[in-house]
């Protein structure tokens, strides 16, 4: 479109601006050229009535004798002069009120505005030129030199709108080759006339194109500086509104993640900082009928707003299997999942890992599998520590017939803790570049004496291991089965009272970004 949305990162909105800018830009010269018109009006009938009131007085009063010949003449033909003055602003005046009042309030976009700018320039200047050259054949005593008020006209037509109007030096010019072309007739005719000599004629067509220069550097500076300030203006405004807009991202992906669960005989618990406001990370955590616990910790791939929608559409995929199939087991859930991130996800180079553990609070029996996924831990009672590593491809890798859901089966004793983490932990980075290490983790769980919860403890370490320096998610879950066989009350179930006995209480351990007053949160359980 117009030259002016050239070189902007927002041309949308820069050319509405420069549409409704335009549009009040031309009623204002519009107006100013209504009260100038007027103005000159008041001074032509005042000066003609002023003549014609001293017809009568000596026109050598006062007067040095060799201007009275001079003057005699100025004060004879005064009168036709101002005459015609008169009728050429009478019609200037009628060109400015017809284009304010009809022509103004029906444009609509930007080339209309400018066409009408064009016209209306174009028939300012054939006035003016035809009342200029009318007036040098008729009044050659009273008019200056030859041509020059055609050049005063190319200058005032071309400057005076380029003082109202945000157009470019490109389209400031349109105009203007008309113009030209009226100002080279008007010279043709008074060369013939014999009003003007062909020196005079050239050096007026070489000064031509210099009336032009103050208009043209006026447009330029203005568009180069208020593209400037839009610029900023906008990305200040789309600052704003995308924090905003990631904030009540936050809110919609934190309404995704479960509930805690501290019941007697079953805990579940995280912890969650992701890198900005959204992120890659999720975990899934539900109970079914039978009071089975299913966790599912998904990692995608990448960070931020984009990962964030993929999870939000796991995160439904997750739900209507587990809802259409409640004895689904976890090796069946990656199967499920790996079919449908290999269909919708893996051409756009979309892929995830993944844990998936079933958790049996009644025998302490969990089912195992991990799907490219960090391994997960158990911290026995007694302090040992062991680790259990991926047992398939991750998501998106392998077509669903070559995918093998691998199950382990580990027991969960009384005081063991089960540890779940993404990779935001072992691979975050101090300030020098060396990374947390799965060792590390290895050596923060064998440590005593035991933390009241292990998530928000590993989480905080990682936290102080990196500083402000980390760029990835951060998601820490540990489960236990306290009891081995919980007694079932008689007018309950198992599930009935764990969904009973469930909280959800956000908490931020110390030192992570939201002590720091950032957005980052982190999601935690309460105490039983």
């Amino acid at each position: 479109m117009a030259e002016p949305a050239e070189g902007t990162l927002f041309k949308a909105e820069y050319e509405r601006e420069m549409e409704a800018w335009l549009r009040r830009r031309f009623g204002w010269m519009l107006g100013a050229t209504i009260v100038y018109e007027l103005i000159a009006l008041l001074f032509a009938i005042g000066g003609l009535l002023f003549f014609r009131m001293t017809q009568g007085a000596d026109p050598a009063a006062g007067i040095d004798p060799q201007d009275t010949d001079a003057l005699e003449a100025l004060r004879e033909n005064a009168p036709e002069f101002l005459t015609f003055t008169i009728l050429a602003t009478i019609l200037v005046l009628a060109v400015a009120a017809r284009a304010f009042i009809a022509v103004r309030p029906k444009l609509e976009s930007r080339e209309q505005t400018l066409r009408a700018t064009n016209w209306f320039i174009l028939e300012i200047g054939a006035i003016t030129f035809g009342a200029d050259l009318a007036m040098h054949l008729l009044f050659p005593a009273q008019m200056g030199p030859r041509g020059a008020s055609g050049l005063s006209t190319i200058f005032v037509l071309h400057i005076l709108p380029s003082i109202f109007l945000p157009w470019s030096p490109r389209e400031s010019l349109r105009p203007m080759y008309p113009l030209a072309t009226m100002f080279i007739l008007e010279l043709i005719v008074l060369k013939i006339a014999g009003q003007a000599g062909t020196g005079a004629v050239v050096a007026m067509l070489a000064l031509a194109p210099l009336m032009l220069v103050p208009g043209l550097v006026i447009n330029w500076w203005r568009l180069r500086t208020h593209r400037r300030r839009f610029d900023r203006r906008m990305v200040t405004k789309g600052f704003f509104s995308m924090r905003r807009e990631l904030s009540q991202a936050r809110a919609v992906q934190m309404a995704l993640f479960p509930k805690l669960v501290r019941w007697p005989h079953l805990e579940f618990d995280y912890a969650y900082q992701p890198a900005n406001e959204v992120g890659g990370d999720f975990i899934h955590a539900s109970v079914d009928e039978k009071g089975r616990l299913d966790v599912i910790v998904l990692d995608v791939t990448g960070h931020g707003l984009a990962s964030a929608l993929t999870v939000a559409r796991l995160s439904g995929e997750i739900e209507r299997l587990l809802a259409e199939d409640p004895d689904i087991s976890p090796g069946a859930v990656l199967r499920a999942l790996n079919r449908y991130v290999t269909l919708t996800l893996a051409k756009h180079s979309v892929y995830l890992t993944a844990v998936a553990v079933q958790v049996d609070p009644g025998h302490g029996i969990v089912r195992y599998v991990n799907a490219g996924h960090p391994p997960a831990w158990v911290r026995r009672a007694d302090g040992r520590v062991e680790r259990f590593d991926s047992t398939t491809f991750l998501l998106g890798a392998v077509p669903d017939a070559d995918f093998d859901a691998d199950e382990t089966t580990i027991v969960l004793g009384p005081q063991d803790t089960m540890v779940l983490v993404t990779d935001g932990v072992h691979e975050a980075p101090d300030r020098t570049g060396r990374l947390f290490g799965l060792e590390r983790i290895q050596e923060m769980l064998s440590r005593n004496p035991v933390p009241d919860r292990w998530c928000g403890h590993l989480a905080q370490i990682v936290e102080q291991w990196r500083g402000r320096i980390g760029d990835d998610d951060l998601l820490v879950a540990t489960i236990r089965v306290p009891s081995a066989t919980p007694p079932l009350p008689p007018t309950r179930s198992l599930a009935e009272d764990i969904e009973q006995d469930t909280a959800f209480v956000p908490q931020v351990p110390a030192g992570s970004d939201a002590t720091r007053g950032t957005n980052t949160a982190t999601t935690a359980g309460a105490r039983a």
